[in-house]
């Protein structure tokens, strides 16, 4: 009887040790845990502060306006070529082909980015843009307030001249107006985190004060130079290719395009250029990843193509990968 009773405190003792020490796990398991999620919202807080404070910066930058000119058919003409097939920002994921803007990224945990309404119509974030304010957006990455666009790739219109910029503006204002809000960038986690660690504005990648290559429009080499702006944003100023910058994560790196035989188009004839600028494939029969806009190259005029080529061949073979 006595060690039966002995016996059953012993039993009682192990049970009550077992309940303490399951609520001791228990209770180290929910500090851990109201620890883990502290420690995510001072993440989060520091990503939306570094990210906020990075997309209200302001800089400054004097530009002379440009003419900008009016009813005149030819100038439309081009800057609605230039749009559609060069800048691209009639793209479907940015400007949309109306100019009234909508979603270049919507999607957790990138957010949502989102290109302006360039019409005239309700919405517009240009309706009151002078001369010099095209300037400033289009070539150099800076609105009217003094912030640095995100997600405009003005590093690649940087080199166009005047009259290109001019017809581009032409051809926008002579667009009916389309009534749709202009909405306002909502990142998300990743998005957050890209725009607080990477180099996402086009004006940091920018010598504002540097001279822009001189040249008519022509098939040529020189004119090949102004044009290679439309491809460094992506290939970088090398055209090694590489990592995109603020790009889409989900995006591959982009190719070499210097005449590197071993991981270039060294050994590509100009037919092959022609087919992966414009239809999207490579001589190995590969196609290109949409983030290369060859949809929007595929109306290119040939002289602009020929130029591109001619240009390439010239600059220095480099290895993949080093932009």
């Amino acid at each position: 009887m006595i060690i039966q009773l002995r016996d059953s405190i012993f039993v009682g003792a192990n049970v009550a040790d077992k309940k303490k020490k399951m609520g001791l796990v228990k209770r180290l398991f929910l500090f851990g845990l109201v620890g883990f999620l502290g420690l995510l919202g001072v993440a989060f807080g520091g990503l939306y502060f570094a990210s906020s404070s990075a997309l209200a910066e302001e800089r400054e930058l004097a530009v002379e306006g440009i003419e900008i000119p009016e009813d005149d058919d030819d100038a439309v003409a081009h800057g609605k070529y230039l749009v559609d097939h060069v800048m691209g920002c009639s793209h479907s994921d940015c400007h949309q082909p109306d100019m009234g803007g909508g979603a270049t990224i919507d999607a957790f945990p990138l957010g949502l980015v989102y290109a302006p309404n360039l019409t005239s119509g309700e919405g517009s974030v240009t309706k009151n843009y002078k001369p010099e304010d095209w300037v400033r957006t289009v070539r150099h990455g800076l609105k009217p307030d003094g912030t640095r666009a995100l997600i405009m790739p003005s590093e690649d219109y940087w080199s166009f001249p005047d009259s290109d910029i001019g017809a581009v503006v032409s051809y926008i204002k002579s667009l009916p107006g389309v009534n749709r809000e202009s909405k306002k960038h909502s990142l998300g986690p990743i998005g957050m985190l890209i725009v607080a660690s990477e180099p996402v504005f086009a004006w940091e990648k920018i010598d504002h004060k540097a001279e822009r290559p001189q040249a008519s429009r022509g098939p040529t080499e020189e004119w090949g130079k102004v044009m290679i702006g439309a491809c460094t944003g992506c290939h970088g100023a090398t055209l090694s290719g590489g990592k995109i910058p603020g790009g889409d994560p989900s995006w591959p790196e982009s190719r070499n395009i210097t005449p590197d035989e071993a991981t270039g188009i060294g050994n590509w004839e100009y037919e092959d250029f022609k087919n992966a600028l414009q239809k999207g494939q490579r001589p190995d029969g590969a196609t290109l990843h949409d983030a290369m806009p060859w949809k929007a190259y595929a109306g290119m005029q040939e002289d602009d193509v020929e130029a591109l080529w001619k240009y390439l061949r010239t600059v220095p073979p480099k290895t993949s990968g080093g932009r």
